[in-house]
């Protein structure tokens, strides 16, 4: 399966459990710190002098590179799973519980957790001027590889690879690491008809696991018929004029099969939002107001991690290579040094040296919300990711349209989602005193798709301290009549 050139890719060609941010709860004027890591400012708007959010989670389901067939996510549960095998006539397009693949010549695959753990915000008065205050903490894990030349097609459909194959050239990069930041937001510019708010989360990033695969040109791959005692099912694949840079380091432990948590890196992030809000003085409610923010500005540095580097090696078999059957490779760093060998005769020749950096996942967020009524609000999202560093994660493009009815003891709002442009999804919200409950994309969960490949799901835990109500904010007003 091409190891050597892919190896960091094959963690996203199967069905992935991902997650991401829930936007309709976001524009919840009582979301507050959760909607920080969105827009900095959001927070501000909070009537709440403290927020706290225990636990929050949005699971996503998203793939176009494979999708079970017939299914929803609750049947899941309870399921027998087959792989499709088209020699056995074993297809998606005929039969129910079949992992199967959509085949296309191109595929964008992308993986994105976010999980927020406990943070809170809080509001100061600094001479007489507003202020909001929050700490937060989040497990993230993102990874892309956009284009890719799904050479993998011929294998999933057990035809012969062509003869001779091009491979276009392709990029990805995956990373995981915690987060703490610290989100600040207050007024700006106090002589202006509209009301302008300016806000800030300063990020400390605790790096993980990290790597990526860069691949500069195109790399020639030529198939052959197996040896008669060669599995008959796999071709002889051969690589050559390969120019291939890769780079990893992992918290995995291959030789107990464990996790062992530890930091390998660190950096920082920036997030920096600016929001115009039409809002009466006397009134809780805003007429409108846009919001634009840019997240996640920064790296995260691994000083150890490895680099090993193939380029215009010996020409590299990769499928049923005797020299590798039956090998038990300890780890990865085993199994690279011994395609080095395979490529230069050496296996400490692709080796260069310790240390790399992956980019966040920078990004533009626009938003617009309009009042309709009281309570009653639509609101536009917008994300354009915007890499700045050459190895980076990316995130997601997405539009997403909501409307949402926002008191203070509830809250639920029906939303539709365009994910990289092409992918529609609906969903929506519900707030029940401390508990959220949501989903960006709903009717997989309930409902049988014919290429399951998608679904989301959230669940936030909140409290709110010291609750404030309409009635004791009108109490606190100065009046404005003459004595």
């Amino acid at each position: 399966m091409l190891k050597l050139f892919c190896l960091c890719i094959l963690i996203f060609c199967y069905v992935k459990i991902t997650a991401q941010n829930n936007f309709t709860f976001s524009h919840d004027n009582y979301s507050g710190i959760n909607s920080a890591v969105l827009s900095p400012t959001q927070p501000f708007l909070n009537s709440n002098p403290w927020d706290v959010n225990l636990i929050s989670a949005d699971i996503l389901l998203q793939n176009d590179y494979a999708y079970i067939s017939k299914q929803n996510v609750l049947g899941l549960l309870n399921a027998e799973i087959k792989v499709a095998n088209p020699k056995k006539n074993i297809r998606g397009e005929s039969q129910p519980n079949i992992f199967d693949f959509y085949n296309k010549e191109r595929a964008d695959l992308l993986m994105n957790t976010d999980i927020m753990g406990p943070s809170f915000s809080m509001t100061a008065n600094i001479k007489e001027k507003k202020y909001v205050f929050g700490l937060f903490s989040r497990m993230r894990a993102q990874g892309s590889v956009l284009k890719l030349d799904n050479y993998f097609r011929f294998g999933n459909e057990m035809i012969p690879q062509p003869e001779d194959y091009k491979m276009n050239p392709f990029s990805s990069a995956v990373m995981s690491w915690n987060e703490i930041g610290l989100n600040a937001a207050t007024e700006i510019f106090p002589y202006s008809d509209k009301h302008w708010i300016l806000g800030v989360n300063l990020k400390y990033e605790i790096g993980l696991d990290a790597g990526n695969v860069i691949s500069n040109k195109d790399i020639d791959l030529s198939a052959t018929e197996p040896a008669p005692t060669d599995d008959p099912d796999y071709m002889n694949i051969y690589a050559s004029n390969y120019d291939v840079s890769l780079s990893y380091i992992t918290n995995y432990d291959f030789e107990n099969n464990r996790y062992e948590y530890k930091q390998n890196g660190s950096g920082l992030g920036l997030d920096i939002g600016i929001t115009m809000m039409d809002k009466d003085k006397r009134e809780d409610e805003y007429n409108s107001k846009f919001s634009l923010n840019v997240l996640d500005i920064g790296s995260v540095n691994f000083k150890n991690g490895a680099n090993h580097i193939f380029r215009n090696g010996n020409t590299i078999w990769l499928q049923n290579n005797p020299v590798f059957k039956d090998e038990d490779f300890e780890s990865p760093e085993d199994y690279l040094r011994k395609i080095s060998k395979e490529a230069y005769g050496d296996e400490n020749a692709s080796f260069a040296g310790n240390g790399f950096k992956i980019g966040l996942p920078t990004s533009l967020n626009a938003n617009y919300s309009q009042r309709i009524k009281k309570n009653h609000f639509i609101n536009f999202n917008w994300i354009q990711r915007i890499p700045v560093f050459k190895n980076s994660v990316k995130r997601n493009n997405l539009i997403n349209a909501n409307y949402s009815v926002q008191k203070e003891a509830i809250g639920y709002g029906v939303s539709t989602s365009l994910s990289e442009y092409k992918h529609l999804y609906f969903g929506g919200y519900l707030r029940l005193g401390p508990v959220i409950l949501g989903s960006e994309n709903l009717f997989p969960m309930f409902f049988k798709h014919k290429q399951l490949h998608a679904a989301a799901f959230y669940l936030a835990i909140k409290l709110y301290p010291f609750w404030d109500n309409e009635f004791k904010r009108h109490r606190r007003q100065k009046c404005d009549c003459e004595k």
